[in-house]
């Protein structure tokens, strides 16, 4: 069973300051958790689930896991952020990431510009990694990649990424020296997106959820996009959900890529 002391620092890492301090976070539920167990690659540190889930769970945990440690449902309804809590939870390592720049100017990477709605960057995340996006740059507007509801939302995407939390334009102005290189932003008027070409190398940014791409970023971008409404006589909807609008563009940009 779980101690006090233990269901106490497992609930410190429902906040950033916490995971910082600790470089921890949590992955919660039977799907996110048994994909994990089955890569090889991914270490676990800990493995907090029920007797029932351990005593039916057909993972090798043997050597692949750190700790394993049960615990009962109300034990675990205590440390989740889940309003209906799994059996299982996995303890991880926050990564470090090293900005590679070499990697950067040799692929498509999404920015995104204080994106702020934690379901949204989830979405985003595991959308950059269906397509085969492995950078996402972010300004430190954007909500926190550990946060339980963007883990939640990546459904284990998150795991397969390198997310950097960076100074935008500074990073911006710098690869934009390249002529081989785009800078693609979105905005509510410019080309339309169907009529891009595929681009395997490039930066697209992103703007917040609310106010699009920030001033400051405007010069620095030299492609504007746009994402044309299918019905020209839709009025009563200003823009797309940014993570929407991740979707659209990338399905575009990364063919044939």
């Amino acid at each position: 069973m779980l101690g006090r002391n233990r269901i106490k620092y497992l609930s410190s890492l429902k906040i950033k300051k916490y995971r910082t301090r600790y470089r921890k976070f949590i992955m919660e539920g039977d799907k996110i958790v048994r994909d994990i167990l089955n890569d090889d690659k991914i270490p676990v540190r800990q493995l907090i689930a029920t007797h029932e889930w351990l005593s039916t769970s057909r993972v090798a945990l043997s050597g692949k896991v750190e700790e394993i440690i049960e615990a009962d449902r109300t034990e675990i309804q205590r440390i989740s952020s889940m309003e209906t809590p799994s059996m299982v939870l996995a303890v991880m390592d926050i990564p470090e990431t090293v900005l590679d720049y070499t990697e950067i100017s040799g692929s498509l990477c999404i920015a995104l510009d204080t994106v702020q709605d934690p379901g949204n960057l989830g979405t985003i995340i595991r959308t950059a990694d269906w397509f085969g996006i492995r950078n996402i740059l972010c300004n430190e507007g954007c909500a926190d990649c550990y946060n339980p509801k963007v883990v939640q939302a990546s459904m284990g995407a998150l795991l397969h990424m390198k997310i950097h939390y960076t100074a935008l334009p500074e990073l911006i102005r710098m690869f934009s020296t390249d002529p081989a290189y785009t800078i693609y932003g979105t905005f509510t008027e410019g080309t339309p997106f169907y009529s891009l070409p595929p681009a395997c190398k490039g930066m697209i940014v992103f703007g917040n959820e609310s106010r699009g791409i920030s001033e400051e970023l405007y010069p620095l971008i030299q492609s504007r996009i746009t994402i044309p409404p299918g019905n020209r006589m839709v009025t009563h909807v200003e823009s797309l959900n940014v993570a929407s609008a991740v979707a659209i563009v990338c399905s575009t940009l990364v063919r044939r890529c």
